[in-house]
C-alpha cells in the first residue's frame, strides 16, 4: 500500500483532524488486488470525493481520496449529457455547464462531490427536474469485491440483476462500490430569481404553507439558528413565468419587504451561512441528520411553535434546524426504481448538532439535542435521507431502517454479493 498520510485536507473539520491509517488516491491494479484478497484493514475503507461528509475519514482507517486524479468533465451539449469523474465537485460541474448554457440540479453547496449525486441529490431545482439520481444515465466503477462494472440506466427489457444493481447504486452506492465516473442528463440553463428574507416563526409557518402550493419551478429552503433565514428559488423560463413568480411573492403577507435578485446559474445560490459568518466562527465539529416527510399543511404553525422551543434549548449556538422542499417531479418517479424510496416527500428537514473540539460534555449535549428534535419531527417526517451516515453513533440502525424501509433486506442481499468481505461501510 502507499505511504501512509496521517491527515487529509477536507472541508469537514471533524474528518480533517482524524489520525488516519493512510490515504490512497488511485484505483489501480494494486488496490483491485487488495479488494479481491480482502487485505484492507481496518474495515471499512472510506471514500472521499468532496469531503463534506463526516464519514469521508475515520480514526485509524484508510481513505480513498478521488479528488486529485479523477477530475475530468466532458460535456456533450447537443446530446444534453455530461460525463464526470468521481473527484469532480459540484461547483466545477456547474461552472463548466454554464459555459455551455446548460444546467444540472446541484444542491445548496458547491463543495460536495459525486456523493451528493449518489446519495440521492436534493436540489432547489428538484421539483422541476427530479433528484440528481433521476438524471443519471450511466455509472462506472468497481464493486467492493474488486470486479469492474459499467451500467447504463435500465430499460424495461433489462435483466433483473442489472435492475437491482442500478437501484442499489442510485441512493446506496457508498455501501456497494467505488464509483469512478457518471454520465448525467443535463438541462438548458435558465436565470433564477432568488427571494431572500429573515422571518419570525409565525411568518415562516405561513410561507411553508404557501410554498406547498407553488408551481414546480419554485422551491423553498430555510435555516434556523438565532434568526430564521428563508430563501425562495424560482427558475425563470420566460416572461409569463416571471409574472407568476411576482404574483406568488406579492401574495405573501409580508410582501412589502420582499428582497429579490436574479442569479445566472444554480451554483450562485446563496448559502445557508455567508462566508463572513463561516470565517468568524471558531472551529466546530458537527453531525447532521436529514429527515423526509410529506407536506405539513395546517400543522405548520404547530410544528414551528414546537421547533421554536427546541431552538431555545440549543446547547451550542451553531446547532440548527433547516429544511428544503421536494415534491413535483421527484414524486413522479416510481419508488422501486432507486434506493430513494420516499418519493412522496415534500420536506427534507435536517438537524445539525455542533460542538467545540475536545468538549466531550458539549458533544453529548448537542447530540442529545439532535435526538430530541428528531424524535419530535419523525411523526411528520418519518423517513431519512442518507446524505451522511453514522455507523459510529448509536442511532445508525434507526437511520438505516428509516432510509430504506423494506428495501433494506434486498439491499443487504445485494451487498452480500457485491461486497462479501464487508470492505465498504456496513448496511
Amino acid at each position: 500500500m502507499e505511504k501512509a498520510i496521517k491527515k487529509l485536507e477536507v472541508p469537514n473539520t471533524q474528518c480533517q483532524d482524524f489520525p488516519l491509517a493512510g490515504v490512497l488516491n488511485e484505483i489501480n491494479p494494486e488496490l483491485i488486488k487488495l479488494l479481491q484478497q480482502d487485505r484492507i484493514f481496518p474495515k471499512p475503507l472510506l471514500v472521499c470525493s468532496g469531503g463534506t461528509s463526516s464519514r469521508c475519514t475515520a480514526k485509524g482507517h484508510w481513505t480513498l481520496d478521488l479528488r486529485d486524479k479523477y477530475r475530468s468533465i466532458i460535456c456533450y451539449p447537443k446530446k444534453n449529457e455530461v460525463q464526470i469523474e468521481a473527484g469532480v465537485k459540484m461547483e466545477s460541474l456547474i461552472n463548466l455547464l454554464t459555459s455551455k448554457n446548460k444546467s444540472f440540479p446541484i444542491g445548496l453547496s458547491g463543495n460536495t462531490g459525486v456523493g451528493y449525486i449518489l446519495s440521492g441529490g436534493i436540489s432547489p431545482l428538484s421539483r422541476k427536474y427530479g433528484l440528481a439520481i433521476d438524471n443519471l444515465l450511466e455509472i462506472k466503477g468497481v464493486w467492493a469485491n474488486g470486479e469492474r462494472f459499467q451500467l447504463a440506466k435500465p430499460i424495461n427489457t433489462v435483466i433483473r440483476k442489472e435492475q437491482l444493481e442500478w437501484k442499489g447504486l442510485c441512493g446506496a452506492a457508498s455501501f456497494l462500490a467505488i464509483i469512478t465516473s457518471l454520465k448525467l442528463r443535463v438541462q438548458e440553463r435558465n436565470p433564477i430569481l432568488i427571494w431572500e428574507e429573515t422571518l419570525n416563526p409565525y411568518n415562516l409557518a405561513e410561507v411553508i404553507m404557501s410554498a406547498e402550493g407553488w408551481p414546480n419551478f419554485g422551491s423553498l429552503y430555510w435555516s434556523w439558528e438565532e434568526k430564521i433565514k428563508v430563501f425562495g428559488v424560482f427558475e425563470i423560463e420566460d416572461e409569463s413565468t416571471l409574472n407568476k413568480i411576482n404574483l406568488i411573492l406579492n401574495s405573501l403577507p409580508f410582501a412589502s419587504s420582499n428582497k429579490t435578485y436574479i442569479i445566472n446559474n444554480i451554483g450562485m445560490i446563496p448559502p445557508i451561512k455567508s462566508e463572513n459568518q463561516i470565517n468568524q466562527e471558531l472551529k466546530k465539529y458537527s453531525e447532521v441528520v436529514g429527515l423526509l416527510g410529506k407536506g405539513w399543511g395546517e400543522q405548520a404553525h404547530q410544528i414551528i411553535y414546537k421547533l421554536e422551543k427546541l431552538i431555545k434549548q440549543r446547547p451550542d449556538k451553531n446547532c440548527s434546524i433547516s429544511s428544503q422542499q421536494l415534491g413535483g417531479h421527484t414524486a413522479q418517479i416510481p419508488k422501486n426504481e432507486t434506493s430513494f424510496i420516499h418519493r412522496e416527500s415534500v420536506w427534507k428537514p435536517w438537524i445539525t448538532a455542533s460542538w467545540t473540539p475536545g468538549d466531550i460534555k458539549g458533544k453529548e449535549k448537542s447530540l442529545k439535542w439532535l435526538e430530541n428534535v428528531w424524535e419530535f419531527l419523525e411523526e411528520v417526517c418519518p423517513g431519512v435521507h442518507l446524505a451522511q451516515t453514522h455507523p459510529h453513533l448509536p442511532w445508525h440502525r434507526k437511520e438505516m431502517d428509516a432510509a430504506f424501509g423494506n428495501w433494506i433486506y434486498k439491499l443487504k442481499e445485494l451487498k452480500s454479493s457485491c461486497d462479501p468481505k464487508g470492505i465498504l461501510p456496513p448496511v
